[in-house]
């Protein structure tokens, strides 16, 4: 025990309470000279008198012959080991959750580059996959209760959503939407319906980032951001590269399917072939019926898209130069 630490220790007790040396003692019912000889690290005091003295201080004989009050020492000893307890907890979810996020994109390549055998297994294990590690973020008192800055969840729920995308998108490819039918030649099975693919991957996409912002909002904060500022700029180019991709996918199809049989029978060229116009007038009526509205229509969707598309970047180049001109207006002219 230290003399000289305690003394020290009975002194600040003394000045926080306000009393003076012979206050302390007429308390105590000791001298003047044995409250100085304790603050001066001359001795300690007797084992009698220290029960009063410490509940005269409002303090534990312990802390007296500590001289120090230990309660807040170890606070902030317990402090420490809790803020590092929490580190190792973060650091470990992170590698659990980057584990999970390799394993995942690693599964979902086998299954987007069609790999036989493994791909049908590949694309349900790497979704299971992906769900421990949105677990793991969306639900961090199961691992620790760990605590961490908004930014580290958002960049965990940007991986997610990297991940979930690539497999919905994955998923979109390998189901045939529709009437299966196959072709015998290439031995690709395909879908009445495939042609509106486009539309149900954004539809999908849609609802992947409702959840998952949900779940970030849940974990970090009304504040949080699932994607970064400015995104809202791209939505019409989104809605319609949807929309110009469906109707074109839907134009093309049909013009396809009217010209194989066409094809089959006359050959590549059976729109060019001059042979029509003097040998087979009326097999060139009859492909005039069928294709010409059809290719009509490919035209149109292509003029239609690209003049929306035009539309579009013009409108949003004004509404620019009209919010810069605005802010130029507002900056008052400095003296």
């Amino acid at each position: 025990m230290d003399t000289i630490r305690t003394g020290a220790y009975l002194s600040m007790l003394r000045k926080t309470k306000g009393m003076t040396q012979q206050e302390a003692a007429d308390r105590l019912g000791v001298s003047n000279k044995t409250v100085s000889k304790w603050e001066s690290g001359g001795g300690f005091p007797d084992i009698t008198v220290l029960p009063a003295l410490a509940e005269l201080y409002g303090v534990t004989a312990d802390d007296i012959l500590a001289g120090e009050t230990l309660s807040a020492r170890r606070r902030a000893e317990t402090a420490e080991e809790s803020a590092a307890q929490k580190k190792r907890l973060l650091v470990r979810l992170r590698t659990r959750f980057d584990v999970c996020f390799a394993i995942a994109l690693a599964l979902a390549a086998v299954a987007f580059f069609e790999i036989p055998y493994v791909r049908l297994a590949a694309l349900p294990i790497s979704v299971a996959v992906v769900w421990v590690g949105y677990v793991l973020v969306a639900h961090p008192i199961r691992y620790g209760g760990v605590e961490g800055d908004a930014e580290l969840w958002q960049n965990l729920f940007r991986k997610l959503l990297a991940a979930t995308l690539f497999q919905w998108w994955d998923l979109v490819r390998m189901v045939c939407l529709g009437k299966q039918d196959i072709d015998w030649s290439s031995g690709v099975i395909r879908g009445t319906y495939d042609n509106w693919k486009p539309l149900v991957f954004c539809i999908g996409l849609l609802l992947i980032l409702g959840a998952l912002a949900l779940g970030l909002r849940r974990t970090a904060g009304v504040g949080a951001r699932l994607l970064p500022k400015g995104w809202r700029k791209l939505v019409p180019w989104l809605l319609w590269g949807v929309i110009f991709l469906a109707l074109w996918r839907v134009a093309d199809g049909r013009f396809n399917e009217a010209m194989a049989p066409w094809v089959e029978k006359y050959g590549e060229n059976v729109l060019t072939d001059p042979r029509f116009d003097t040998i087979w007038p009326k097999a060139k009526a009859q492909r005039d019926a069928e294709l010409l509205p059809c290719l009509r229509a490919r035209w149109a969707v292509l003029a239609a898209g690209g003049a929306s598309g035009l539309g579009l970047l013009t409108f949003q180049l004004q509404c620019l130069f009209r919010r810069g001109k605005q802010r130029n207006t507002s900056v008052e002219p400095q003296a």
